[in-house]
C-alpha cells in the first residue's frame, strides 16, 4: 500500500512509501526502549524519535514532529485510524510470535498455560475470541463475558504492560479486553483467582524477577535470547511491523476541534483523570503513613542521639548520616529490588517505609536541637519545684520543643510529600523517561543487572490493538 506524506501547511511534499528502505531521510516515531527502537537505532540515514507511548506518538505524528510511526499491525483498530487520521503505509517482512513470559522457577505453570492455549487453539475457541476483541470498529462496544465467580486458592498475580483497549483496559474497576480474558479463563481452568495490577513497561521485567507477579501479559515477543533468561508459553498470536503515516485524505480539522477532541480523547476515552485521582491518593497515603511512623521512629532516635551512653548515640549517629547520605531514588530502589525483593510487599507499603526511614533521620536532628534549644535551665526549675525528671520533660520540656520545632518540621514535612513523586516517576515512565538519550544509557549508570539483561525487556507493548 503507498500512502503520501504531507509536509508543512504551506508547502505540500509527496512521497510514497513502499518498504523499509524508502524511510531515509524520515523523522521515525518509536516507543523508547522497543524492538523498534533497538532495530532502527543502527539506522543512521533516519531520525529516531522515541516516546513512552503510542498516544504520543500519534499526537506528534499529527502535529508533523515525526513522518512515521514504527508499530505492531495490530496497534490500532481500523476505527481508531479513520478517526485519528492516519493510515498504514507498508507492512514489514517480520514476523515474531508473541506469548506469556515467566520466571524460570515456574515452569509448571507455564506448562499448564501453554496446554490451556493448545486446548483453545484446538477447539478454535482462541481464535473466536481474538476475533472478537481484534476485528471490530470500537473495543468498548465488545462486552467481557460472564465467566462465573473467582476461584478460591492462592491468587495469580499479573502485571499488564499497558492499560488500553483490546488487550487489558478498565471498565468499572474490572478488567476487560482480549488478553485479560484469556488470562481470566486460565485463572478458572487452574482454579487460582486471578489479580491483574499495571506495571511500567520499564519495571515490568525487574517485577518479574523478584517475584511480586507471576506472569506478564502484553504482546511480548519470543525471541532466543529471552529463551534463555524466561519461560514463555505458547504462542497465541504473530505480530509484525506496520509503519503508521498521516492520511492525505482526512479533512483539515481547526484548532478548536482538536483540542475538544483532545479533552475527548483525553478525559473519557483514556480517561486519564483516574490517574491524577490515584496518584494524589497515593501521595496523601505515603506522605500520611511515612510521616506518622517516621516522627514516631525519629523520637526514638533522637533520644539515642542524646543517649549518654556513647555506643548508643554513635549507632544512632552513623543511621542518620547515612539515611541523609543515601539518594532518596537509590535508596527506594534498594529497598525494592533488594531488601523487600520477593516478599510481595506491594510498591507503596515499600515507598512508605522508605521515606519513613529517611524522614526519621531528618527530624531526629531536629527533636534534638529544639530540645537543646530549651535550655538546662527549665528542667533544673522543674526538678526544683518537686516535678519527675519525667513530668519535667513532659510537662516543660517537650511543650516548648515542639514549639520550637514546628517551623523546621512543617518544611521537612512539605519536602516529604514533592518528595513521593519520584516514586511515581521511577514506576509510571521509568529510566526509559529520558528521549534525549538511548535508553541503555540510563539503565547502564542506574540499573546494571538491568542492562545485562535489557535484551528482556518487554519490547513492543505498549499497545495491542487490532489492525
Amino acid at each position: 500500500m503507498a500512502l503520501c506524506l504531507f509536509g508543512c501547511a504551506k508547502e505540500e511534499a509527496v512521497r510514497e512509501l513502499h518498504s523499509e528502505a524508502d524511510l531515509g531521510g524520515l523523522k521515525v516515531g518509536v516507543t523508547a526502549g522497543s524492538a523498534y527502537d533497538l532495530r532502527l537505532s543502527s539506522r543512521d540515514d533516519i531520525t529516531l524519535q522515541r516516546y513512552n507511548t503510542l498516544s504520543d506518538e500519534l499526537q506528534a505524528l499529527k502535529l508533523g514532529q515525526i513522518d512515521v510511526i514504527a508499530k505492531d499491525n495490530c496497534s490500532l483498530t481500523k476505527g481508531e485510524m479513520r478517526r485519528l487520521g492516519v493510515r498504514v503505509a507498508f507492512f514489514g517482512n517480520d514476523s515474531l510470535p508473541c506469548g506469556i513470559p515467566f520466571r524460570k522457577s515456574d515452569r509448571a505453570l507455564c506448562d499448564s498455560l501453554s496446554h490451556f492455549i493448545d486446548s483453545l487453539q484446538a477447539t478454535g475457541e482462541l481464535q473466536r475470541f481474538v476475533d472478537r476483541w481484534r476485528n471490530c470498529d470500537d473495543p468498548s462496544d465488545v462486552a467481557m463475558p460472564d465467566l462465573g465467580l473467582q476461584p478460591q486458592g492462592k491468587p495469580l498475580k499479573v502485571g499488564v504492560c499497558l492499560e488500553l483497549a483490546p488487550i487489558a483496559y478498565q471498565v468499572a474497576g474490572a478488567w476487560v479486553g482480549f488478553e485479560a480474558e484469556l488470562i481470566q479463563r486460565f485463572g478458572r481452568y487452574v482454579g487460582r483467582p486471578v489479580t491483574l495490577e499495571y506495571y511500567p513497561f520499564s519495571s515490568i521485567l525487574p517485577a518479574l524477577q523478584a517475584g511480586s507477579i507471576d506472569l506478564i501479559i502484553g504482546g511480548v515477543y519470543i525471541t532466543e535470547e529471552r529463551q534463555r533468561e524466561m519461560l514463555f508459553s505458547s504462542s497465541y498470536f504473530s505480530a509484525c511491523t506496520a509503519y503508521t503515516v498521516r492520511d492525505g485524505a482526512a479533512p483539515t480539522v481547526g484548532f478548536g476541534a482538536r483540542f475538544k477532541e483532545m479533552i475527548h480523547n483525553n478525559l473519557v476515552v483514556e480517561a486519564r483523570w483516574r490517574y491524577i485521582v490515584e496518584g494524589l491518593w497515593e501521595t496523601v497515603k505515603i506522605s500520611l503513613f511515612a510521616m506518622v511512623i517516621g516522627s514516631l521512629l525519629g523520637a526514638a532516635i533522637c533520644w539515642m542521639r542524646m543517649s549518654r551512653r556513647r555506643w548508643i548515640a554513635a549507632l544512632a549517629s552513623v543511621y542518620i548520616n547515612l539515611m541523609r547520605g543515601i539518594p532518596m531514588l537509590v535508596f527506594l530502589m534498594i529497598m525494592f529490588y533488594v531488601v523487600f525483593a520477593g516478599t510481595g510487599l506491594g510498591g507503596s507499603t515499600v515507598a512508605v517505609i522508605s521515606f519513613a526511614l529517611v524522614f526519621a533521620a531528618y527530624v531526629s536532628e531536629m527533636f534534638r536541637t529544639a530540645i537543646r534549644a530549651v535550655g538546662k535551665e527549665q528542667t533544673e526549675a522543674g526538678l526544683a519545684l518537686g516535678f519527675s525528671k519525667w513530668q519535667t520533660v513532659r510537662l516543660i520540656v517537650v511543650p516548648q520543643a515542639i514549639r520550637n520545632v514546628m517551623p523546621v518540621y512543617k518544611g521537612q514535612v512539605v519536602t516529604l510529600i514533592k518528595g513521593t513523586s519520584i516514586v511515581g516517576y521511577y514506576c509510571h515512565t521509568g529510566p526509559y523517561a529520558c528521549r534525549r538519550h538511548h535508553p541503555h544509557a540510563y539503565l547502564r549508570r542506574l540499573l546494571p543487572a538491568a542492562y545485562r539483561h535489557r535484551a528482556l525487556l518487554p519490547v513492543g507493548l505498549d499497545y495491542w490493538q487490532g489492525a
